[in-house]
């Protein structure tokens, strides 16, 4: 085994602040880990927690409805440097957050797979009529070619799925698998994920094909329901994609998928085939 630093580790944490064990945390998908208590419960750190949760929720708002796109990347970014350099004052190892550099390669190979199935899903969905025309939004017709590119390519990659990866389930879960059993740290930071994507979800439902069935104030309030649901149960799938890898790599790439591949689908119904 190896500690954060690359070295040899024995079979109890290296670092002293650590509640878990590397061989511990590559065995932590298991269902017969999810609600072990972890070995050396460190107390919670509940400030450097809510720093987090309030930087998050402040971040959220300024990027939907203060920030213009240009500056989303390095806007996001920045925030993750400081979520990061809050949980390392706290002692989150680079292990507990899912940043260890020798898991990357396990990491890309358990996401790439599941990856290639979002894409074969996808490309079903563009083939068959009934479902073709979800992909006719209007953030794509309204952009230019170039622009729908940069935003597959690059923004998505690094400030949506990097951003949103290392921040749920890196940085807060590693905070809170400190202190609680696995499976109630994959439910709060899923928790926090599904409220997190409400304002996205209400910025977006004018121009989204499927945003015309919910209007008024009861749509809107299902939709964001709706949201805070599908978007937590995604969360929990994709913690459990990160434990199996011991990498947010994993989650990352699944991420990158979903959202940009739907996009370029967007792209190609609406460019080639319209």
């Amino acid at each position: 085994m190896q500690d954060d630093t690359g070295q040899e580790a024995l079979a109890i944490p290296s670092d002293p602040e650590a509640s878990w064990t590397l061989a511990e945390w590559d065995r932590m998908w298991r269902p017969s880990m999810w609600l072990q208590a972890p070995p050396q419960p460190h107390r919670t750190h509940a400030w450097h927690v809510v720093a987090i949760v309030a930087l998050t929720g402040y971040a959220n708002v300024i990027a939907n409805r203060a920030l213009d796109d240009a500056w989303h990347i390095l806007f996001n970014l920045g925030v993750l440097a400081v979520a990061v350099a809050v949980a390392r004052h706290a002692g989150a190892t680079w292990t507990s957050m899912g940043m260890r550099r020798d898991r990357i390669g396990r990491g890309l190979l358990y996401g790439g797979a599941i990856a290639g199935l979002v894409a074969i899903g996808v490309a079903v969905a563009v083939a068959i009529p009934a479902t073709r025309d979800l992909f006719r939004d209007d953030r794509v017709i309204d952009a230019s070619t170039e622009e729908v590119l940069f935003d597959a390519f690059i923004r998505i990659p690094i400030a949506t799925a990097f951003y949103e990866e290392a921040l749920f389930r890196g940085v807060l879960f590693g905070m809170f698998a400190r202190h609680f059993a696995p499976l109630w740290a994959a439910l709060m930071s899923s928790a926090l994920f599904g409220l997190w994507h409400i304002l996205p979800t209400i910025e977006t439902l004018d121009t989204n094909p499927a945003g015309g069935l919910f209007v008024g104030i009861i749509g809107v309030a299902l939709a964001a329901l709706g949201t805070v649901a599908g978007t937590g149960a995604v969360g929990l799938a994709w913690t459990w994609l990160r434990l199996r890898a011991n990498s947010i790599a994993a989650p990352w790439i699944v991420h990158v998928a979903t959202n940009s591949v739907a996009l370029l689908a967007a792209l190609f119904v609406v460019r080639i085939l319209d």
